[in-house]
């Protein structure tokens, strides 16, 4: 890490044991300027982004090399990541369109699995808050030069009753008179009543995979990792909060508030159920050619495919119309071809990189909205798909002329094609012309270890880098066209990618026994994606928006005593839009879904057969609008500060026996990330591994 002209973290398995992680993007939950966006365990729209860079699409994530971020909407699965087989878990900030293309704009995380060496049988199972569940297992052996891991994962959740049901009151009289709604306001602060729940969001997935490691000759290697994942998700037993004078539930009707009433419908009770399909297969080959040279090799597929289903005008909890939204195919295949060589003070890496996207997504009206084949026409009433192709060559030289200065320069160029695009509405078809366009990447960087001392201050590096990066837009952002309320927001067929430019300058020392770190960065982001406002009740996208993020991060650890270790990061990251005649409202005001402020302090404890962790976790407000009108806190809807303590206790009660005990939210503040955070929640956990 002191090597490169960047900033970057390594999050190893020790760490990850250390917290309570039951999903990928948890372990990532203390790393400088990363921000987790997780509402709640069973959340399916959970991602990381980092260094202020706003969206998932912004950030370009790995599984041992191989990009997870899916064809249809540039996102990804964090829960179908197999976090039992990660070793260690990458983060490089910043730029890095000029070695790995699109959607690197904020940076790269790398999940790296093990690779099997020896046998050893692994057994965990643990129980949590909420009827939580989670069991897995694996067996690893070798057998001569070939290594191999089978592994089985499921968890299990009944769930917390997350989703309200709000509603906003009219002045008049109803026909029911009530008793039970709660007042309270809305995100923008209106005020509106709590009338219900959408019942308890379960969550029942099922993951298994392997991985075979073989060494076909001295200095070489050849891997296939293979992932299946299956997890369905909803909601079971609606309720109404509202009784009438008999003290009977009320799901129907013109209800009476006292000078104020709601209209309701039972379908209005409910929320929607789904089930995603996640199959990533990755083959990697890397050999040493002697004298220092490397070839890797790697061909990978991820597809993402699933569906959800809603209820309609009409619909109850046992049935009724509803409508389903599929998107299949939504597959990616992607290879690589990269080369190091040494060079007389230098190294040059040279790489071709090929990516195929193919995403379609569907609608159907059902007769039955519990029941996903229960389609009132074959062909659907909406659909809209496209492929994408992407090539690029890439290049990088890293020069060391002194031992103390390394110079790094490169770039990549890609060329982007999408064809094959279609919308079906309604029976009317049309077809997309075929677009294509290049963005050329370059990145430069130095980094120089002067060796200063000045008593206790080491200041063993600095570095500097500057790049740009790029991302295109995704088939959902091309050709998506959906309403919600009456309103609609269209697709654009012609829009071109988003880019950004960025700097930041760094440095590495020790101080006080503690090794620190200090980051400053700046980006400039342009052609940014926004829905521009073209009649009333009509919006569109365009490349309108323009942004700017002046960033610092802060990091310490040190050893306070052979038995306690201490650990701090402090992320500032000041966001602004500049410019952006698609939305006016926006200038100057903070990125959406974006916090100022991060702090991260961790204590870890360990003696004997104890270990311990206590983590301050600290995410400031942020805004889920453009205009960052949503200012009210502490209701359903509303993104508030973040301030939770988290603990975790491990006991080794024999060599292969281990037993653990895990608190979120140990203060128990409340707390809303749209939804109402969970409190205080334990986790008891037992792992068995036998070598």
């Amino acid at each position: 890490v002191e090597d490169l002209p960047v900033s970057a973290s390594v999050v190893g398995e020790e760490d990850i044991r250390e917290m309570r992680a039951s999903f990928a993007d948890e372990a990532l939950k203390y790393v400088p300027a990363a921000y987790l966006k997780r509402g709640k365990f069973t959340a399916t729209t959970s991602n990381v982004t980092l260094r202020g860079f706003p969206g998932e699409q912004k950030t370009l994530v790995l599984l041992d090399g191989a990009p997870l971020n899916d064809a249809y909407g540039g996102s990804l699965e964090w829960s179908a990541v197999p976090l039992n087989m990660v070793q260690k878990v990458e983060v490089v900030k910043g730029p890095f369109s000029g070695l790995y293309g699109g959607y690197a704009m904020g940076g790269v995380i790398n999940f790296i699995t093990r690779t099997p060496e020896k046998r050893q049988v692994s057994v965990e199972t643990s129980y949590g808050s909420h009827n939580t569940f989670c069991q897995y297992i694996s067996y690893s052996d070798k057998v001569g030069s070939l290594g191999f891991t089978l592994y089985g994962a499921k968890k299990w959740r009944e769930g917390r009753r997350t989703a309200l049901i709000v509603k906003g009151a009219r002045k008049g009289q109803g026909e029911v008179k009530v008793t039970g709604y709660i007042e309270t306001k809305d995100k923008y602060g209106r005020p509106c009543y709590i009338i219900g729940d959408a019942g308890k969001n379960y969550w029942d997935q099922i993951q298994y995979g392997a991985k075979f490691s073989v060494s076909p000759s001295e200095g070489s290697e050849l891997s296939l990792l293979i992932s299946h994942s299956w997890r369905k998700y909803g909601y079971r037993g609606p309720r109404s909060y509202l009784r009438d004078e008999n003290g009977n539930p009320v799901m129907e009707g013109k209800v009476d508030l006292g000078g104020k009433y709601i209209s309701i419908k039972p379908y209005k009770f409910l929320k929607s159920w789904g089930v995603d399909i996640n199959n990533w297969c990755s083959l990697r080959y890397n050999a040493s050619l002697g004298e220092g040279a490397e070839f890797t090799g790697r061909l990978g597929i991820n597809e993402n495919r699933g569906w959800w289903a809603q209820a309609g005008s009409g619909a109850t909890e046992q049935g009724g119309p509803g409508k389903l939204d599929r998107t299949d195919p939504n597959r990616t295949v992607e290879g690589e071809l990269k080369l190091s060589l040494p060079l007389r003070k230098a190294t040059l890496t040279a790489g071709l990189n090929l990516r195929w996207d193919r995403a379609v997504s569907s609608r159907w009206e059902l007769s039955d909205w519990l029941d996903e084949g229960a389609r009132k026409t074959r062909d659907p009433i909406y659909r809209i798909g496209g492929r994408a192709q992407t090539a690029a060559l890439y290049a990088q030289v890293g020069f060391k002329p002194t031992e103390k200065l390394s110079l790094f320069a490169g770039g990549r160029l890609d060329w982007w094609r999408n064809y094959d695009a279609s919308l079906l509405d309604k029976g009317n078809l049309t077809r997309y012309p075929d677009r294509s366009t290049s963005h050329f990447s370059p990145k430069v960087g130095v980094v120089y270890k002067p060796g200063f001392v000045l008593g206790p201050w080491n200041l063993k590096g600095i570095r500097a880098s500057w790049g740009t990066a790029f991302r295109p837009p995704t088939v959902y952002e091309l050709y998506k066209t959906w309403s919600f309320w009456g309103r609609v927001y269209e697709a654009n067929p012609d829009l071109s990618p988003e880019t950004s430019t960025s700097w930041e300058v760094g440095s590495d020392q020790t101080l006080l026994g503690a090794k620190v770190s200090v980051t400053y960065y700046r980006s400039v982001l342009e052609n940014l994606i926004y829905y521009k406002l073209i009649a009333e009740k009509h919006k569109k996208r365009e490349n309108a928006g323009k942004g700017e993020i002046r960033g610092i991060e802060l990091e310490a650890t040190r050893s306070l005593t052979s038995w306690l270790d201490a650990s701090w990061n402090f992320t500032y990251q000041h966001t602004e839009i500049t410019e952006n005649p698609a939305d006016p409202a926006s200038v100057g005001k903070q990125f959406q879904l974006v916090p100022e402020r991060m702090h991260n302090l961790t204590l870890l404890f360990h003696r004997g057969n104890w270990r311990a962790s206590l983590a301050w976790h600290y995410v400031s407000k942020v805004y889920s609008t453009s205009d960052n009108s949503d200012t009210e806190q502490g209701v359903y809807g509303s993104y508030d500060p973040v301030d939770v303590l988290d603990a975790k206790i491990n006991y080794a009660l024999t060599e292969h026996l281990e037993l653990s005990l895990a608190v979120d939210n140990l203060l128990d503040r409340e707390y809303y990330q749209y939804y109402k955070a969970p409190g205080r929640s334990f986790f008891v956990q037992g792992e068995y591994r036998f070598r």
